[in-house]
């Protein structure tokens, strides 16, 4: 085979940057091989941030100068410098001076795997408080006492199935344990041990939850070796007068607590707060809750099953026993204090991807868009999972063009290697909820202010 450079028409990059000529592909050399390219780049020029789970990168610069920014260092190349990219290494190009160099990617055969938006088979809770609402929102065979959707999961006893591509079949775990780093990203996979450290879930409440509340991460490991349990609530409808309870409304020492249990009076010391469809609650670990009858909310949570109930209105389960109360370790769990306010606010804009809970444990934003929106997700160094709770979309991944159909009352999960995407509604407005964990480092400032806000209710 035999070409000239001038011979080969230009076009567009990955890197939303320059124009490439393409001297040999994957397809006419049957190797591995993705591509060899001369790529002409213009001064200014920049690129967005890119990463790649089972392909490395080659740059040659053949003429000009470039600075090439891999997982926050800089690497100033110039004419006749060949720089490297291995595999899962964030990076992102900056041309200072007008640049022609060559680019070569290299599949990794060894680690040859497919990574794409991950859709779910249905993962149904039976709950005493259960309805049928979420089986007929989501199209399926209709089912009495279904209290929960779990969306996303990778809790041991009910891990999620994934229902479509490469990986059908194979549980949310299986895949992780494959790929951890390309899947929740480097950083999560190292705090978190490579386990997914949320659960998203839907949750339709045809009666009165249990008063409960939750462990910190300090006190599950201690008593259960577990993980805490911090939440947050999306309310997506709620029936006229509808209402939760989130945190206390006079203040308890322990010992009345006790006393208040014991009489059953402790649903007078609660908060009660009346809900429609759009509010938002942070629940932190140790704050008093309870969803009340005829609501239907998404949940986002650390990735635990823990709860200690309190009071459940001395009613039995459906196998007609008495539940299980958690009185004791409730007590040692509660923040018995009081806060000026429970409920979050946040701005909900159109074709935006609005600020709404930024917590050490988790970062959620409420999507609502009419025109296609892009979502360049790479920095955050983690998994993002979509919740669709109005309208349907496709996402179509940048890097690979891989694309799926994300119908309202379902969820995907975006592996961290490929989180770079647009949101294209079908057919009018549409929200989805994006979670994941914000590992960027400009965060961290924003996300103790955001915490201060939710914790004190200033």
């Amino acid at each position: 085979m035999h070409r000239h450079l001038h011979d080969i028409p230009p076009a567009s990059t990955s890197y939303e940057m320059g124009l490439k000529r393409v001297l040999l592909s994957a397809n006419e050399s049957g190797c591995s091989i993705t591509q060899i390219a001369v790529i002409d780049l213009k001064a200014g020029e920049e690129s967005a941030m890119h990463i790649h789970p089972d392909l490395q990168d080659a740059f040659y610069i053949l003429d000009g100068e470039l600075d090439v920014t891999i997982n926050g260092t800089v690497h100033h190349c110039k004419k006749d410098d060949f720089l490297f990219v291995e595999q899962l290494n964030a990076y992102q190009l900056q041309a200072i001076t007008d640049v022609r160099m060559l680019a070569m990617g290299c599949v990794i055969e060894s680690q040859r795997t497919k990574l794409y938006p991950m859709l779910f088979e249905p993962n149904l809770q039976t709950k005493v408080w259960g309805g049928k609402q979420l089986t007929q929102w989501k199209q399926l065979p209709e089912q009495q006492h279904i209290g929960e959707s779990w969306e996303v999961s990778a809790v041991e006893k009910a891990p999620s199935v994934i229902a479509n591509g490469t990986w059908a079949g194979y549980s949310l775990t299986e895949v992780i344990n494959k790929m951890p780093q390309a899947v929740l990203g480097k950083e999560v996979a190292k705090k978190y041990n490579n386990q997914l450290p949320l659960l998203v879930k839907f949750i339709d409440s045809n009666d009165d939850l249990s008063v409960q509340v939750h462990p910190n991460d300090a006190m599950a490991k201690r008593l259960h070796n577990g993980t805490g349990k911090t939440e947050m609530w999306y309310v997506l409808s709620a029936e006229p007068g509808a209402y939760i309870y989130a945190g206390f409304q006079i203040a308890l020492s322990p010992e009345e607590y006790t006393h208040r249990v014991a009489n059953g009076t402790i649903i007078d010391t609660l908060a009660k707060h009346e809900i429609h469809a759009g509010d938002v609650f942070y629940i932190p670990s140790g704050r008093i809750h309870a969803i009340g009858k005829g609501v239907r909310l998404v949940e986002v949570q650390q990735s635990s099953d823990l709860t200690y109930r309190i009071y459940d209105y001395n009613r039995m389960d459906l196998n007609g026993l008495p539940r299980e109360l958690h009185t004791e370790y409730a007590a040692q769990a509660l923040d018995y204090k009081v806060y000026r306010e429970y409920r979050s606010d946040y701005v909900d804009k159109i074709d935006t991807a609005n600020a709404c809970i930024d917590t050490e444990y988790f970062t959620v934003r409420v999507v609502s868009i009419k025109e296609p929106i892009h979502r360049n997700m790479i920095k955050y160094d983690s998994f993002i999972i979509l919740t669709c709770t109005k309208g349907q979309c496709k996402i179509r991944i940048r890097s690979t063009q891989d694309e799926i159909t994300l119908q309202e009352g379902y969820s995907s999960l975006i592996p961290a290697a490929i989180a770079d995407y647009d949101i294209i509604p079908i057919n009018g407005e549409v929200k989805v909820l994006e979670s994941y964990i914000d590992n960027s480092t400009q965060s961290t400032f924003r996300r103790m202010i955001s915490q201060f806000l939710h914790i004190s209710g200033v």
